[in-house]
């Protein structure tokens, strides 16, 4: 007979009470050869519907009941059906949830690790982020430990897309950044805007259209999908990207006692899709819904342009910023605990260095090319 995990009692098919107390005995054992066992993990996810994150994600999880040969299955549920976007870590701390999916920005006190993507202009390249990040997470003693503290089992955490900034009147440089009121998350990114001039908002992806719409901002900075499927477009006609390239990212974890119940051949499994979607598999799948978000912007009659900022304003701003973004990350990162964060980020970028090379496609800057050759 195949065993059954389910953590959550409400979600356990319709057994007798001994046959389940002797199955969950047997599903948390991680006893490795238990080779008949199966295994059904609850999803809690941010990641909305046919955004390219979303796709990421399902990629993922299509790819772990493919290779585990159904033996793991995923409880899927809708965007935020279980918890909100900020609390997903807490669904899979407490129990409610094996799977989590979310910003970890909007958490940033469990994942100063991760927050390193929001130091701007030094990510441009989306694979070399993905696989540095997991580089890390896998090889390095500060990455590790952070992880190990939260008590959940790192997967990925792939870029959300370029900065773009959504306003209702044209931006070009940094000057005409000071004075709005917009809605951002992560903490140095955060910090970076602040200093432009920007009042921000932290408000999350999903109420940014109501803040929008009753005025409590007046702008956005978010990837595409803030414009395409939080339906921005229609409130902020004009978008542009100031060439700060990758700044947050869609994180996604196992529960550390959801991993640590499967016997070892599946714990293989999921190392093996993990590596493969880590290798370019996340970026691929993340650019191939991206590029159908463009054509959504060309269609709208709401968006009058979408475009980047000239070389030029773009290093005048990178110079404005010089190391100061930087070191408020580290101090950033050590106020949440993390253990001497000038090593890390020297440890991250040497790791972004390996992978900078890689063969990737921007679905952002296509589609801005697409706008000017329209």
């Amino acid at each position: 007979m195949s065993h059954t995990r389910t953590r959550n009692p409400l979600r356990a098919t319709a057994l007798a009470a001994g046959v389940i107390g002797s199955l969950l005995l047997a599903g948390c054992s991680g006893v490795a050869d238990d080779s008949g066992a199966e295994f059904t993990f609850t999803l809690a996810t941010a990641a909305t519907a046919g955004t390219p994150n979303a796709a990421a994600q399902d990629w993922y999880l299509d790819r772990i009941e493919e290779a585990s040969d159904g033996r793991i299955s995923i409880e899927r549920t809708t965007a935020e059906a279980i918890c909100a976007a900020p609390e997903v870590v807490e669904c899979l701390r407490d129990g409610r949830a094996d799977i989590g999916v979310t910003i970890p920005d909007y958490t940033p006190q469990y994942f100063p690790t991760l927050s390193v993507v929001g130091i701007p202009f030094i990510n441009q390249n989306s694979q070399a982020v993905t696989a540095a990040l997991y580089d890390l997470h896998t090889t390095n003693d500060t990455a590790i430990a952070s992880m190990e503290s939260t008590g959940l089992h790192y997967v990925s955490a792939w870029p959300v897309g370029r900065l773009i900034v959504g306003t209702k009147t044209e931006v070009n440089t940094v000057a005409d950044l000071a004075g709005l009121q917009a809605r951002a998350s992560g903490p140095v990114i955060q910090a970076v805007l602040q200093d432009a001039g920007i009042n921000i908002n932290a408000i999350t992806a999903s109420e940014s259209y109501e803040a929008v719409e009753r005025g409590v901002i007046d702008s956005a900075a978010g990837a595409i999908d803030f414009p395409v499927n939080y339906r921005l477009m229609e409130l902020l006609p004009y978008w542009t990207d100031p060439g700060i390239g990758q700044y947050s990212t869609f994180g996604m974890w196992f529960s550390a006692s959801a991993y640590d119940s499967l016997p070892d051949d599946l714990k293989q499994v999921v190392d093996e899709v993990t590596a493969e979607f880590n290798g370019g598999e996340a970026i691929v799948a993340f650019n191939d819904s991206a590029a159908n978000q463009c054509q959504e912007m060309l269609d709208s009659p709401d968006v009058d342009s979408f475009d980047a900022w000239d070389a030029d304003s773009t290093e005048a701003w990178q110079d404005e910023v010089g190391d100061s973004a930087e070191s408020a990350w580290q101090e950033i990162a050590e106020g949440y605990g993390l253990d001497d964060a000038p090593s890390f980020l020297e440890a991250y970028k040497a790791a972004y260095a390996e992978h900078e090379d890689a063969e990737y496609n921007d679905a952002t800057l296509d589609c801005v090319d697409q706008f000017a050759n329209q």
